[in-house]
Formats: structure tokens, C-alpha cells, sequence
């Protein structure tokens, strides 16, 4: 095994240390990491899965909506979680936030494969050293979303199929349409390596119809499934078209109305951009509760030091010497394309929607920064690069240490929820990081949820789910009903209260 490592090449050294480098770092993050974000629902429904053995539908966990997602994630997760259920349950908590930085790590070994097979391996290396560090990638190999499943099944589909494997390539492709809508998107990448690798061959057609028609047919199990019980395989989106089930929560915001006006909004632009490097969701204001110093010089180094790193994309781009160009280009075009359809769809909170190219990016990037023929400047830039990439690791690590410690203050307000109410006990609350926490069901807030609710969560303070704070009307009225205060938290200033029957 030694002589095996000492008789490799430069650059594969390089590209082994900088993926333990980089696995450490997404272990390490999500040992750290307070599931937030959406990840809250996922994960609810998941470990609703584990305990009841079946698919949750109307079982509403902070969210007014069914359970719509296509489901592949869910299932691993509550496999898992059910494995370790069988030690305790913190350690099956623990067990499934590492999914994500074990998908994420193994992502990272697959794509320099990949990228080996592309080009040469300084180029692969160069390209690795981007996708371990841009923050996108770092920040969804940590928390609990969908989207480092759906990344490594992606890119796992890109690397059979570029080894001619193609039922394999076709099954991945298809576990990646069954873990999230957007996989379907890695079809066109599929078809084209057929192509390419086949054309002129006796089975090229025989190899076409296996990379259509087995993934489509593993995902629309849950397109069937959705169709009958929500009346819209695609649920929620298009959901104007196919006048399926009507949900509040996705009315309100204009999900599945399709207005082509949201592509030129330039505040959605910016925050397409500010998601790459790790702002969450790409909305700025979600780091006002930090309170920081000088937040706008530092605003503006960060903003800098983002250009800096995007110029060797800036001149592979531009370079006419770019080897399986038309490859890359299908590969980030068809996840443009996704992203332009999901904006006109709903919103422009979709960066993460990018991740499974982002490794034909990083392969731009990497040609780019190979073509600087000038070795002073090369050798400047690269240093620049690493010294912003070791200002993306501090970041990641204190975004992260930060919101886990503001979670960590609410913490007797759940477990008093958890200990002192039944399980099947319903909460009137609209956060859906507040069922993950306080482990119930709950309602939107509303005067008629009253009558199904048993307690009414309430925190007008809560900045880390802001959406979880009620109305004023609601509160107005609140006061009026037969309840009573059984929790009052000074400190936190969260009140439970309990609907008299």
C-alpha cells in the first residue's frame, strides 16, 4: 500500500490530501450542525417514516402542505435512523446528520475520476481543489438537506456513463429522479455521453432507450403517486395546470403560478450569487441577527475575494481551447435551464439547485486557472485562492458554530414541550423547525385551528424561524379564547399555551 502511494503522481497525492482535508472538515461541520432550514421537514418526515413504517401524506410538520417529495432520501435517512434508534435516540439523531458529509466526501472521490478520465490529472486536481471549497458544495456536505444525495447520485450517473456502464448510469439517474424532481435534469448530460461514446456503434439507439426510459420508469413511481393523491405528478409546482390539491402555504407565495417577469429581477440575481458562496439561501439579512463589527467592510472584502476566485472561470469560459466543451455546456446548461423554470415558478431561492454542475464548473474553473501562462501571476493567484479558501473554512465553521449555539438556547423550551406534552399532541405554530425541535405535529395559525390544536406555541422573538412568529390578529384574538399559559420562558420569552376542551 506504501509503494502504491508513493509511486503515484503529483498531483493524485495532492488531489488524496485535499480530499481528507475536505471530508474532515464536512465530518467535523456536521458533528457541529443544528439541522435548520428545510432540512427540518425533511428530516421530520423522515423519522416519521422510521416510527409508523409508512409514507406521511397530511401529517403537517410546520408547513401547510402534503408530503409531496419524491422520497429516495427520506427512506435512507429513516433506515438509518430506525438502525440507530436501536442504540439511543441522540445517537440516531446524530446518525443522520451524516449522510449528507458522507455523500459530500464520496462525491468529492467520484468527481476526480471523473475528471481524470476528462483531462490530465493537474486539471483534475485544480478542479477537485474548487469543488472541496466553494462554499455551495461545503455548506450542502453538511446540512441535512436532499441535495448531496442528489449530487453524488447525479455526478455517480455522469462517471458510469463515461465508463459505458450504462444500465448502472440509467439506475443512478433514476434514484436521483426518486430523491428530488430536479434529477431528471441530468438526463440530457446522460444522453449526450451516449452519444458521443456510441455514435455510429450498432447499439447506440439500444444504449439511448436505456438512459430515457429506466430512470423515468423508477421515477414515476412517485409521479403516479402524487398524480392520484394530489392530482399533479409534479406537486406543487405547475400546479395552475394541472389544478391539483390547493395548499395555503404554497398559494400565499405563489408557487405553481408561473410569472416569467421573476428571471430579471436583479435582487434574485445577487442572491443566486451570494448562495454560491455560502450566505443561507443567498438572502444577506439572514446574518443581521450576527451583530458583528464593521459588518459592511467585511461585507465588502468577502464580496472581493468571491471576484478574485471566479477569475480562472472568468478565463475558461473564454478560452477556445477547452476540452469537452460542448460536455460542460450541456451539463450547466441543463441545470440553467432547471433553475430558469423553477424561478418562474416560485422564486430565485435556488443556488443550491446548481449543485449537481457545479462540478462542470469546477472543471472551467480548473482549465482556466491551468491557462495563465504567466508564472508570477499564476503563482499570485493561486496563493490568493488559498488564502480565500482558508477564509471560506473559518467562515463555514462559524456560521455554523453560531447558529448551532442559538438553537442550543432554546433548548429547555423543547425539551419541556417534549417531556410535559403527549406525543400525538397537535401545536398551533407555523415553523417548521419548530415541530423538528419540540418533536409534534402542528397547525398554522390560525382562529380556526383552535378547534383540532391542543397548544399554541408562541415566541414574537424568534429570528432564527422567523416565519414562526404570529399575527398580530392572531394574538389579538388568541386573547379572547379559553387558554391558559402552562409555560413561560423569561429568558427566551417563549409561552406555551393550552387549549381548554
Amino acid at each position: 500500500m506504501k509503494n502504491r502511494i508513493k509511486n503515484l503522481d503529483k498531483y493524485t497525492k495532492l488531489a488524496i490530501i485535499v480530499i481528507i482535508i475536505g471530508t474532515l472538515i464536512r465530518f467535523s461541520l456536521a458533528s457541529m450542525h443544528h439541522i435548520s432550514g428545510d432540512a427540518c421537514w425533511q428530516a421530520s418526515n423522515a423519522i416519521y417514516m422510521a416510527e409508523n413504517n409508512k409514507f406521511p401524506l397530511f401529517e403537517f410538520f410546520g408547513r401547510d402542505e402534503p408530503f409531496w417529495a419524491p422520497p429516495f432520501f427520506h427512506v435512507v435517512t429513516a433506515v438509518i435512523y430506525k438502525i440507530f434508534m436501536n442504540f439511543d435516540k441522540s445517537v440516531a439523531d446524530f446518525a443522520i446528520k451524516m449522510i449528507s458529509p458522507l455523500l459530500g466526501s464520496m462525491t468529492l472521490v467520484i468527481f476526480f475520476l471523473i475528471s481524470k478520465m476528462l483531462f490530465n490529472r493537474k486539471i483534475a486536481f485544480f478542479s477537485l481543489l474548487f469543488l472541496t471549497f466553494i462554499p455551495l458544495h461545503i455548506d450542502y456536505s453538511v446540512f441535512s438537506y436532499v441535495d448531496a444525495t442528489i449530487t453524488f447520485l447525479a455526478v455517480l450517473s455522469v462517471y458510469f456513463a463515461l465508463k459505458k456502464r450504462i444500465m448502472l448510469s440509467a439506475i443512478a439517474a433514476g434514484l436521483t429522479i426518486l430523491t428530488k424532481y430536479n434529477g431528471i435534469f441530468i438526463l440530457p448530460v446522460l444522453l449526450f455521453i451516449v452519444y458521443k461514446n456510441f455514435n455510429g456503434k450498432r447499439n447506440l439507439w439500444k444504449n439511448v432507450l436505456i438512459v430515457s426510459i429506466v430512470p423515468v420508469l423508477i421515477g414515476s413511481v412517485w409521479f403516479i403517486r402524487n398524480w392520484i393523491l394530489l392530482g399533479n405528478p409534479v406537486w406543487p409546482f405547475m400546479n395552475s395546470i394541472f389544478n391539483g390539491y390547493e395548499a395555503k402555504t404554497f398559494a400565499e407565495v405563489g408557487v405553481g403560478a408561473i410569472n416569467l417577469s421573476k428571471i430579471f429581477s436583479l435582487s434574485g440575481i445577487a442572491s443566486f450569487y451570494f448562495g454560491i458562496f455560502g450566505v443561507p439561501d443567498g438572502n444577506i439579512n439572514a446574518l443581521s441577527f450576527l451583530q458583528l463589527p464593521y459588518l459592511n467592510i467585511l461585507f465588502g472584502i468577502w464580496l472581493l475575494s468571491t471576484f478574485i476566485f471566479l477569475i480562472p472561470l472568468v478565463i475558461g469560459i473564454a478560452s477556445k481551447k477547452l476540452s469537452h466543451k460542448n460536455l460542460l455546456y450541456v451539463w450547466i446548461g441543463s441545470f440553467i435551464l432547471l433553475i430558469l423554470l423553477y424561478v418562474i415558478n416560485s422564486s430565485w431561492s435556488v443556488t443550491r439547485f446548481m449543485l449537481p454542475a457545479v462540478p462542470a464548473i469546477a472543471l472551467i474553473w480548473a482549465h482556466g486557472l491551468e491557462k495563465i501562462r504567466h508564472e508570477k501571476i499564476r503563482k499570485l493567484l493561486i496563493a490568493a485562492i488559498l488564502l480565500i479558501i482558508l477564509g471560506f473554512i473559518f467562515t463555514s465553521f462559524a456560521k455554523i458554530a453560531i447558529a448551532s449555539k442559538s438553537w442550543g438556547f432554546y433548548k429547555d423550551d423543547f425539551e419541556w414541550v417534549k417531556s410535559n406534552t403527549a406525543k400525538n399532541s397537535i401545536f398551533i405554530t407555523s415553523g417548521q423547525c419548530i415541530s423538528y425541535n419540540i418533536e409534534r405535529q402542528t397547525l398554522s395559525p390560525e382562529i380556526s385551528s383552535l378547534e383540532n390544536a391542543d397548544y399554541v406555541w408562541v415566541n414574537q422573538d424568534f429570528r432564527l424561524e422567523r416565519m414562526s412568529i404570529l399575527g398580530k390578529d392572531f394574538i389579538e384574538e388568541l386573547k379572547k379564547q379559553d387558554i391558559e399559559a402552562v409555560y413561560d420562558n423569561k429568558e427566551t420569552k417563549t409561552m406555551v399555551y393550552k387549549i381548554k376542551k
